[in-house]
């Protein structure tokens, strides 16, 4: 073995021994070598790339003066390499960024020259006149110009963010390629917003991705784990880092806000968004709970912009976000034939209102039994001053769907509202002049959507009434004096119509 062939093994064994230990956070040397890294890359990436050309070219031409210097060129792009390996894995452990990005980069970084110094030793024996590694040298060869292209697309992602160079490319191409709209490119998209956590769509992503790398099960640094919920809550060796309802008093909300090269400041070296971070704080603000929805939390003026940024500006809440097949035709038309008047909630929704203010005289609450087949589209009814009973309410409690419920002057008791318990999405519920008791109200409070509940002229006292509001307190209840206006519509069906122009 020559001693070329020796120095070179001793360079790579070199660079597997500081992978194997990695960088010393307490040291400010290694990072200041580390930050030579992007200028190192480029120059072994080019010297191997000109000397696989060089012997692609060659093969054509015998006369091409580079063939020839080939084999130097594949040992100075192999030493070339460890150096800005080396230097690549003291940014890496001091840097901050996606983890299985930099995993993946990280690992190829090191194989491309292990296979420039295994390309070195094949040319180096086939110019010596071993014809049979010929076949060897172009494998190694190929796989070290696949490791060169994917290792720099990856290194260009992890400097540049993801699809840097994809991001502008022309309409045509990216359908060509199913690449996605660039204005897709920074949108959300959530199935369903009554579902997805605040937490596990937008927060955990951003810590992730800007402090995953050193925050994570394996490194731990500081203490603290940032690429789980549970490693966040529990904090680190300086203690909790996140103190629900108090993004001022949080340390992460803290150490994120701090200038780069700040002793605390976290990413060290790249700051995170201001986007971001605003999300990060809002979160906490509104009370830092893993579950919260995005339907459920707060979003004040400020956050709005951002939020609209990210495509989530106007998501369709409640029984909007649920798929439903459209109201078959036939039901429609017989429980129009019967004197019930229904209708859309609104354009291009299959949600649908009934109301029996249309009925004739003679109209038995009975009918209502044609609504069966609508059930699942039936989203408001109104039965008022009508005869409907307590076997009307067992067939509301099938309709899943049900937002709005106006029952005054009706004949139902505290048993019919027990039918109300699977309404899940009830969100108004009308009880005026009915023989309602304290004890029916009991069935209401497993209703965690009710917001409005009129039960004047009703039986019940005012201890039924604080207890159902102990167990709603985002609900509005009234039993003493009717409001002026009849309660409106949902919002959201509100504001569907009146953009579609149609009254809901």
């Amino acid at each position: 073995m020559s001693s070329t062939s020796r120095w070179l093994i001793g360079g790579l064994a070199l660079l597997g021994a500081v992978a194997l230990t990695g960088g010393d956070h307490g040291s400010s040397l290694l990072p200041f070598v580390g930050r030579f890294h992007p200028a190192l890359v480029h120059f072994p990436l080019g010297i191997l790339a000109l000397a696989l050309i060089a012997d692609a070219v060659g093969r054509f031409s015998s006369h091409f003066i580079l063939k020839q210097w080939a084999p130097t060129l594949l040992l100075l792009g192999a030493w070339s390499g460890i150096a800005a390996a080396i230097a690549g894995l003291m940014l890496a452990d001091w840097g901050s960024y996606d983890p299985p990005t930099l995993l993946w980069h990280r690992r190829i970084g090191l194989f491309i020259p292990v296979l420039a110094s295994i390309g070195y030793w094949f040319r180096s024996r086939a110019s010596d006149g071993r014809h049979d590694l010929r076949i060897p040298y172009r494998l190694a060869g190929a796989a070290l110009f696949v490791a060169v292209v994917v290792g720099g697309h990856l290194g260009g992602t992890l400097s540049r963010g993801d699809g840097y160079l994809t991001r502008h490319l022309p309409q045509g191409i990216r359908q060509l390629a199913a690449l996605p709209d660039e204005d897709a490119l920074t949108r959300i998209h959530v199935a369903n917003p009554e579902t997805t956590p605040v937490y596990d769509s937008l927060i955990q992503p951003i810590l992730t991705s800007r402090c995953g790398s050193c925050h994570n099960a394996e490194r731990k640094k500081g203490g603290l784990i940032l690429t789980t919920a549970d490693g966040l809550f529990a904090g680190g060796r300086q203690g909790t880092v996140v103190v629900a309802g108090r993004a001022d008093d949080s340390e992460i909300a803290i150490r994120l806000a701090l200038p780069p090269g700040h002793t605390d400041a976290m990413p060290p070296d790249r700051p995170i968004p201001v986007s971001e971070l605003s999300l990060i704080r809002w979160w906490i603000d509104q009370g830092a709970s893993r579950t919260i929805s995005l339907s459920e939390i707060a979003r004040p003026a400020a956050i709005r912009r951002t939020l609209a940024a990210y495509g989530l500006d106007d998501l369709p809440e409640g029984i909007f976000a649920l798929p439903v097949a459209a109201a078959d035709t036939l039901a429609l038309r017989t429980a129009r034939a019967s004197g019930i008047t229904v209708l859309p909630l609104a354009s291009g929704v299959e949600y649908l209102s009934v109301d029996a203010i249309s009925a004739p005289s003679d109209w038995d609450v009975a009918t209502l039994r044609v609504l069966a087949p609508l059930a699942a589209n039936v989203a408001t009814v109104d039965l008022a001053r009508t005869a409907a009973g307590d076997s009307a309410m067992m067939l509301l409690g099938t309709m899943p769907h049900l937002v709005r419920l106006r029952l005054s002057e009706t004949q139902i008791t505290d048993a019919g509202l027990e039918s109300l318990r699977s309404l899940q999405y009830l969100e108004q519920l009308n009880l005026v002049g009915t023989r309602i008791t304290d004890s029916g109200l009991r069935a209401l409070e497993s209703l965690p959507r009710l917001r409005t509940i009129h039960l004047w002229g009703t039986q019940v006292t005012a201890g039924g009434v604080e207890r159902l509001q102990r167990a709603l307190p985002r609900a509005t209840i009234t039993r003493d004096a009717p409001p002026l206006i009849d309660p409106a519509p949902p919002a959201r069906a509100k504001k569907s119509a009146a953009q579609a122009g149609v009254a809901p």
